[in-house]
């Protein structure tokens, strides 16, 4: 088995490769069991929950096994939600939680992602001690076995409503794109218990984010187009991101809606340390807009557990990517887009603006982003060529952009970000950095 098999959010892969099949899970299981025991946890259960792959429910029950192995009670939630499963590892005071999904990659991969019993993701240092005991302990399961079927959504919809307002959205035509996918039942649940009138997309009627949801959000775009609805919603498929679509018919880009979710959390006086945590990835724009109104953009690492540990660290309360993950730890310390979707919801019918009213103000800079396929992930540092061009380009932009390079951490890719104050010069620094990566990689 290879190193390295956690990325930037859990393990993920092909079902069926070397990385992901059901002898791993049944592993990590043992490994789960292990790491538990070397921090001084003898007992107890480990809550465990899936989206709607096909192989998520095989998966579940090799892992249920291995943790069985090793004396925890494995607690079956069922298909559900990430954020969901992490608020039910809280809610049951399990020891840790597993979420069997690949997010929002392909309906043929899957993976796992794990939580503490306080419903935040393991830490780097954390996933390497259990990753250590897994590959130490590369056997078989057998008599894969189901854990005890325990309810958590209808607990998970009861504690997200406590945090708005009864009826506040009466009258209010939602769409939302689920994605086929964990979210298909609790996010229409939620939102028609606020009164709102709910049309969906993707409900069950065909393979989780094969075109639908926050990675093809074309059919949203197109409904919101025909139907001048409030807002449009879309998730990825364990539900914890979001992305928006105006009334209008256009996407809003990531960085505005967190500019949005930063400077009305500041007008309700609820904003700590008067700061907001993104990561590497958002446009130098949203910095400068959020500074006009006195708030400090913090940047972490790609992520959301590095958003949230970098939260934490700040004493800020709000943080996101621009992806759609948006992390409240007023409300958990793990991405939740449903909670994100409310939290603009509510923003709108509060202010009585519009969706583009209430982000037009974040100004971005130009900028161009691509991931590109490669071979091998050589160290960047070993290849002479594209550094060459690193630094000539960043010399160049000076104060009036950024340049940013990085392989990703779930896929055989290498992610390139230009941004600059010029749209000529993001064009041409971009075609040069993408000369050099095909030549390299």
């Amino acid at each position: 088995m290879n190193k390295s098999l956690f990325g930037t959010d859990g393990i993920r892969g092909h079902y069926g490769s070397e990385e992901i099949n059901d002898n791993m899970a049944y592993s990590l299981g043992v490994a789960i069991g292990k790491h538990l025991r070397n921090h001084s946890i003898l007992d107890g259960s480990v809550l465990l929950g899936r989206d709607t792959r096909r192989s998520g429910e095989s998966l579940q029950k090799a892992c249920s096994a291995g943790i069985k192995k090793e004396g925890f009670q494995p607690l079956d939630a069922g298909i559900l939600p990430t954020p969901a499963l992490a608020y039910g590892t809280t809610f049951t005071k399990a020891k840790m939680g597993v979420m069997v999904t690949a997010s929002h990659n392909p309906a043929s991969d899957n993976g796992l992602k794990l939580f503490s019993a306080k419903g935040a993701k393991l830490s780097v240092d954390e996933e390497r001690e259990v990753e250590n005991l897994l590959l130490a302990n590369e056997s078989s399961g057998e008599n894969y076995t189901e854990g005890e079927s325990i309810e958590i959504c209808q607990r998970y919809i009861q504690y997200i409503c406590s945090f708005f307002p009864t009826n506040f959205l009466e009258g209010k035509h939602i769409i939302l794109d689920t994605a086929n996918g964990a979210t298909c039942s609790t996010s229409p649940e939620v939102f028609a218990r606020f009164g709102a009138e709910v049309s969906c997309l993707h409900r069950g009627d065909g393979i989780i984010n094969q075109q639908a949801g926050s990675e093809h959000p074309d059919a949203l775009i197109g409904k919101m187009s025909e139907s001048n609805a409030f807002l449009g919603v879309a998730h990825d498929g364990d539900g914890d991101r979001a992305i928006f679509v105006a009334p209008s018919g256009k996407l809003i880009d990531g960085d505005q809606v967190l500019g949005l979710l930063a400077k009305y959390a500041q007008k309700q006086n609820r904003l700590k340390a008067n700061g907001f945590v993104s990561t590497v990835h958002s446009n130098s724009g949203l910095s400068a807009s959020l500074a006009l109104s006195g708030i400090k953009l913090h940047r972490s690492d790609v992520g959301d557990r590095n958003v949230s540990a970098l939260m934490e660290k700040l004493g800020c309360n709000w943080g996101g990517e621009s992806s759609g993950h948006i992390v409240a730890h007023d409300y958990l310390p793990t991405g939740d887009g449903l909670f994100t979707a409310l939290s603009i919801a509510h923003a709108l019918t509060e202010t009585n603006r519009t969706l583009a009213e209430m982000t037009e103000w974040v100004k971005l800079w130009p900028s161009k982003s691509s991931a590109f396929y490669v071979s091998q992930k050589i160290p960047l540092e070993d290849c002479p060529q594209i550094q060459s061009c690193m630094q000539h380009s960043k010399e160049e932009l000076g104060e009036n952009g950024r340049v940013l390079l990085r392989y990703s951490g779930t896929e055989p890719k290498i992610r390139l970000l230009v941004e600059a104050k010029n749209e000529v010069l993001v064009n041409d620094i971009f075609s040069r950095i993408q000369r050099a990566i095909e030549k390299t990689l």
